[in-house]
């Protein structure tokens, strides 16, 4: 029995004993447990924050592109970032190419795209900044835009280009941009990537445009009276004359050029052209449009856009048919070509005077603010009448001005295949 108590003793003493012993040992787990503890916290803590910093960035930086046009006179321009407009107005691009940054880690995917060039059709595909069209003289006549792998599952890719003045609807994910193959080129492009689903929007300017259009180094006031020179028949041998006299007053003027004459004289196109003056369509050999059908009238004015393209760097996007006549087939024609069809305000009959008095007063005693008026560049007295009628306008207070920048300023956007013979402010 004794023997039993003191046994019982015994455990109850080593429990005690091992109890105090594990109470001893709690500042040494403690301690050990407390590192662990903390860096968990701090895992925890980091990736809370993390995906808050890679949310944040992922969304200032989301998936955008950046292009460039390719122009014969400059090269490739500088690259438009993702939904901002890309364009010229004084020349047709001929090339492109089309980058993608901020792409997700991890996500396959190009972008890629085709151009239709102008007597070619479509290219071949081509991807992530790589040029089509580069040192090329043709236009382009519309772009195809689209993503592959694991891209196109997650956005879409919209584009827009401008034609004639106007930006195209949007179109997407390796559509068509725009109608081809009906003799119209594009002089600008707009691409933007959303995530798929997402409406497209265009960036907006930083700073608002002016009221006034820019004219080469010169701005346009669309208050102030202004008046479009215009010259047909050449190239010819006072073409030189003539653009001096414009540029001394800081003026410019359209040239309807033949294309007969024009292969004559290439080098002229292109000066007068890069002085800043527009270039415009009078038929390949001075038809008469009206006795011809609307395929040779579309014949004579596509052959001749195509040389005038080649020789000026210009897009050349207004006819003036040989007499001014619009009967038969000429207005479905120019329909078919898309452009309109320039008269004018002020015959001066120079052709037939040929005598440089009548004509400064035939100008002078008629003008009025938004007219159109009628010379030709190939005599020897319509320069001499020019050099003198261009700085008597001057001094009345009229801008000399091309007549697309008549139109625009006048706040008109010109339908192909319409008449046009003057811009006069409305009353």
């Amino acid at each position: 029995m004794k023997s039993t108590r003191n046994e019982i003793l015994r455990n109850i003493s080593g429990s005690i004993k091992e109890r105090n012993g594990l109470t001893a040992q709690y500042p040494l787990y403690r301690n050990r447990l407390r590192p662990i503890i903390i860096s968990l916290l701090v895992c925890v803590l980091g990736l809370f924050f993390f995906g808050k910093i890679v949310y944040a960035r992922e969304n200032v930086h989301r998936l955008k592109s950046y292009y460039s046009l390719y122009y014969r006179d400059s090269g490739f321009q500088n690259y438009s970032n993702d939904a901002q407009r890309h364009s010229r107005n004084d020349a047709y691009p001929t090339g492109i190419k089309i980058c993608l940054k901020h792409q997700p880690e991890g996500m396959t995917g190009t972008i890629q795209y085709q151009a239709n060039i102008s007597g070619t059709g479509w290219s071949d595909t081509y991807e992530n900044g790589q040029s089509i069209g580069e040192g090329q003289d043709m236009p382009l006549e519309g772009i195809r835009v689209f993503l592959n792998g694991d891209l196109k599952d997650k956005y879409d890719v919209y584009y827009s280009t401008l034609i004639l003045g106007e930006w195209q609807p949007w179109a997407k994910n390796g559509e068509d941009s725009n109608p081809v193959g009906v003799g119209k080129h594009i002089d600008g492009i707009l691409i933007t990537v959303v995530s798929k689903g997402e409406a497209p929007v265009e960036e907006k300017a930083p700073v608002e445009e002016k009221a006034a259009a820019n004219v080469g180094n010169s701005q346009i006031d669309p208050a102030k009276p202004m008046v479009a020179l215009t010259f047909d028949d050449g190239p010819g041998n006072y073409e030189d004359r003539i653009v001096a006299a414009l540029q001394k007053y800081n003026s410019k003027a359209t040239f309807f050029y033949v294309g007969t004459q024009a292969t004559k004289f290439p080098s002229t196109v292109k000066r007068v052209a890069d002085a800043g003056n527009e270039i415009g369509n009078h038929s390949y050999k001075h038809e008469n449009l009206p006795k011809l059908s609307q395929a040779a009238i579309e014949s004579s004015i596509n052959k001749t856009n195509e040389i005038l393209r080649n020789q000026s760097g210009q897009s050349v996007s207004l006819v003036r048919p040989p007499y001014g006549a619009t009967a038969g087939s000429v207005k479905p024609a120019l329909r078919a070509t898309g452009q309109p069809s320039i008269l004018w305000t002020i015959d001066t009959l120079d052709w037939k005077t040929k005598n440089t008095k009548n004509t400064v007063n035939v100008v002078l005693n008629q003008v009025k603010d938004g007219d159109i008026v009628l010379m030709h560049s190939i005599y020897r007295q319509s320069a001499e009448a020019a050099e003198l009628i261009i700085p008597a306008l001057k001094e009345r207070g009229y801008q000399l001005v091309t007549v697309s920048e008549l139109a625009k300023a006048r706040g008109i956007t010109m339908e192909a295949g319409k008449n046009y013979s003057s811009f006069r402010p409305k009353k």
